[in-house]
């Protein structure tokens, strides 16, 4: 009887463990709108067939019940891939259940259940999360997956999850493998919605494991833009090298921006303004006047691996490059507008935008020790509202500090010049660490002399010849005066 159960047992779970092995990545979504979303997963072998088993939440049972199913024909040639399967005409404002139904050998493996909602309508409050820069740990705890699992156990009701890019270490597969490893729980309750780091570096990987929304650039994905209910998100790629791209983005950024949606976010990895001693860029000439004149809500930022809450002229920026890549420190004179800003912390962003005005909370899931990260529950790194009516106050001009004179101005903006915009691609442009030799220089704010006082403070060698030439007037103002006295 013991031998009996025994190999039941060893039975049962080897099924389960070739059913695990056989789905490789996923199932996860992507690109929701109003009637549709995409299904995505990539399989180890070579299926006879596959089905996507689906209905409205409210239908759904214990047992695994699906009203609908899309049956895939799989030809025999085909080798293992991502597959990006569309459902279409679905209720809008909707959430779902969904699975995936692999049959290999004439045995049906099932995968576990995910879920997604369509896109509400308009005046529902719309609710997501954020993170940025998971790329990997090297050893010890994972920190991924710690963010990964803190985010699928989160009652929060996630419409979808953005991503401001680094999400692996590099490009081969090992890392992508580990990453989706890490956030496989994850994954299954919203749809993801990514953009490019530097890490990624462009890779064919990046746009064959993901379906995101309407874009432009690569694949027409390289930048994109979803509006989804009262909310429009903006992506956008700052790896970009050419100046045309990067024209090409502001006008993508313009046109998306200028809709009727009442709340604005935009996401991209390198980050506009940052505390962060080795990030230096150009991000705000290029992009900080068109989310002004837009009246943009949140930039969502990473690349910069800590948390930091920056407001200029209304538009509020948070770096939130703390999804599991090693923590950073910033310098200790914080620039300006730097609200808050905290290091060592591993976190996640949820965002809340309903009618009344925006909420926001950072999460902490842990904070860097030695040997081991100390978990952080129900702790937040930052909370706070933006009400409907700041757009209005900022439009008028009655939040203007009179503290940031030194800001650029959103009216009469000139376009921005091709050389400056060319002069963007050192600092982006190259996979190595823009923080090699700058760990104890502290990085001028963008646009600002650090150096500078009310009345433009001279350098040391303007002085110099100042005291020179004074020198000069006055050894020949004595010889003047005495050649007059003889």
């Amino acid at each position: 009887m013991k031998i009996t159960r025994l190999a039941l047992v060893m039975v049962i779970s080897l099924a389960v463990f070739c059913t695990a092995q056989q789905f490789e990545h996923g199932p996860y979504c992507g690109a929701p709108d109003e009637t549709g979303v995409t299904i995505c997963w990539l399989y180890d072998v070579v299926c006879e067939d596959v089905r996507i088993e689906y209905c409205e939440e409210d239908h759904y049972s214990s047992e695994a019940s699906f009203d609908e199913s899309i049956q895939i024909s799989i030809e025999e040639e085909d080798k293992p891939s991502t597959y990006s399967i569309r459902l279409e005409s679905l209720e809008p404002g909707t959430r779902y259940r969904y699975r995936v139904v692999a049959t290999v050998d004439g045995v049906a493996h099932a995968s576990r259940v995910g879920s997604f909602l369509t896109e509400p309508e308009a005046g529902t409050a719309v609710r997501f999360g954020v993170l940025a820069d998971t790329q990997l740990q090297h050893e010890g705890t994972n920190r991924l997956e710690l963010v990964g699992d803190a985010m699928a156990q989160d009652p929060f009701d996630f419409n979808f999850i953005l991503h401001g890019g680094d999400l692996v270490e590099g490009s081969s597969s090992y890392y992508w493998d580990h990453w989706f490893d890490s956030f496989d729980d994850m994954l299954l309750r919203a749809p993801f919605i990514p953009v490019l780091g530097n890490h990624e570096k462009n890779h064919r990987y990046y746009y064959e494991f993901f379906t995101l929304p309407p874009g432009a650039g690569k694949h027409d994905e390289r930048w994109w833009a979803m509006h989804y209910g009262d909310v429009v998100v903006v992506g956008l790629d700052t790896n970009v090298k050419r100046a045309d791209e990067i024209r090409e983005q502001q006008e993508w950024a313009r046109e998306h921006l200028s809709g009727p949606e009442p709340h604005k976010f935009v996401i991209f990895h390198h980050p506009v303004f940052t505390s962060d001693p080795g990030s230096n860029n150009f991000y705000d000439a290029i992009y900080h006047p068109i989310f002004v004149e837009n009246e943009v809500d949140i930039v969502f930022n990473g690349h910069s691996h800590h948390y930091e809450h920056i407001t200029r002229d209304g538009v509020v920026y948070l770096v939130v490059g703390g999804g599991g890549a090693n923590p950073r420190q910033t310098r200790p004179d914080h620039i300006q507008g730097s609200d808050v800003s905290i290091e060592q912390h591993y976190f996640y962003v949820r965002v809340v935008a309903g009618s009344a005005g925006i909420d926001v909370d950072t999460v902490s899931v842990a904070r860097e020790a030695t040997p081991e990260p100390i978990l952080t529950p129900e702790e937040l790194l930052d909370s706070f509202y933006l009400p409907v009516e700041r757009t209005l106050a900022v439009a008028t001009g009655e939040e203007e500090d009179e503290d940031q004179a030194d800001t650029q101005s959103d009216e009469g903006i000139p376009p921005v010049e091709e050389a400056a915009v060319e002069s963007t691609e050192s600092p982006v442009a190259e996979e190595a660490d823009p923080r090699a030799g700058e760990a104890d220089k502290p990085a001028p704010e963008p646009g600002v002399n650090p150096e500078a006082t009310s009345d433009e403070a001279r350098p040391p060698w303007e002085y110099a010849l100042i005291v020179i030439g004074v020198g000069v007037m006055a050894v020949a103002a004595y010889f003047i005066w005495r050649g007059r006295k003889r």
